[in-house]
């Protein structure tokens, strides 16, 4: 360097944060050493990392630690910036291994997908809803996360674990239902055993048992007809059981892709009924008939207006 003040760590960090005027930048960086440490910072960027065990590698480092005498020796400023790069290269490359690496799959409005899990269980998501899991770790440790609604049938093995915002279903090898939306869980047991965990209750669910949590406590309970899939993937019908009318509000949306505006307040209101997912106005006239409700339907712009109760 040229200067006194280009060999001080103060020189470099105000190079590193581009704090440097244009003629101080140009002179350092067509000097020898700055030319060097250019290098240095590019070969970070384009560097591709072979397959590495960590574990492995720390085991040998800790091993040379205790065979090899410590030395002192005296570090140029400027490299002691290299050896910093190749730190962060070595925290990076850690975090990179080791970071999860989830796959996810999403349904839109109105659609429903088939997922094959790396151990031959299937997913089917309903419509708009998210499955994540993460496929390196899956064999061994069988949990994923779901937001929405599906039906799963669990090949036997490890324990298999669906983690939503309201609680956890753990099972073994069985075919059951869950929906989470807002602030609920429905969980419903097609064959097999489930368990479900919630802030508020822990249950052990058996083929036919049905569930509802709501805010994390137990609020319900049934049985279920004998059947070996949920009606929404059987027969395309929505199902819903002394659910708030909020909730069946939002499963229109879900099934159809449609706006909804109202000008009352149904928050007190409860829903109890079933309507097909394949003709939007023949569902939205029984959602409405069951409270009497007047409405205008847009087929076009898909805009649902609650106007008010009908007057007998």
């Amino acid at each position: 360097m040229s200067s006194n003040s280009e060999n001080s760590e103060d020189f470099l960090a105000k190079w590193l944060a581009n704090e440097l005027t244009p003629a101080e930048k140009e002179n350092f960086e067509t000097s020898e050493e700055g030319k060097d440490l250019l290098k240095i910072i590019s070969s970070t960027d384009k560097m591709a990392f072979p397959a590495y065990n960590v574990e492995l590698e720390l085991q040998r480092l800790q091993e040379r630690k205790k065979t090899v005498a410590p030395k002192t020796k005296t570090v140029h400023p400027i490299w002691k910036l290299a050896v910093a790069a190749v730190l962060v290269v070595g925290i990076s490359l850690v975090y990179f291994l080791t970071k999860p690496s989830y796959e996810v799959y999403k349904t839109q409005f109105g659609e429903t997908k088939v997922v094959t899990l790396p151990d031959n269980s299937t997913v089917t998501l309903n419509v708009n809803s998210v499955l994540k899991f993460d496929p390196k770790t899956f064999s061994e440790n069988r949990k994923l996360t779901l937001e929405g609604e599906a039906f799963f049938e669990v090949t036997k093995g490890v324990n298999f674990e669906v983690n939503t915002s309201q609680g956890q279903v753990v099972v073994l090898g069985t075919s059951f239902n869950v929906s989470q939306r807002a602030e609920y869980l429905n969980v419903q047991v097609h064959s097999g055993v489930v368990k479900v965990l919630t802030k508020g209750a822990n249950a052990t669910l058996q083929k036919g048992d049905g569930l509802r949590v709501e805010d994390g406590q137990l609020i319900d309970q049934w049985q279920i007809q004998d059947q070996e899939r949920p009606l929404w993937l059987s027969q395309n019908i929505t199902e819903l059981s002394n659910v708030p009318f909020s909730e069946a509000l939002d499963a229109l949306r879900n099934s159809f892709g449609i706006s909804i505006s109202s000008n009352i307040s149904l928050t007190s209101e409860r829903f109890t009924g079933s309507y097909p997912n394949d003709n939007v106005e023949t569902a939205i006239q029984i959602v409405m008939s069951t409270k009497g409700l007047e409405y205008s339907y847009n087929a076009n712009s898909k805009e649902l207006n609650i106007i008010g109760i009908e007057q007998n």
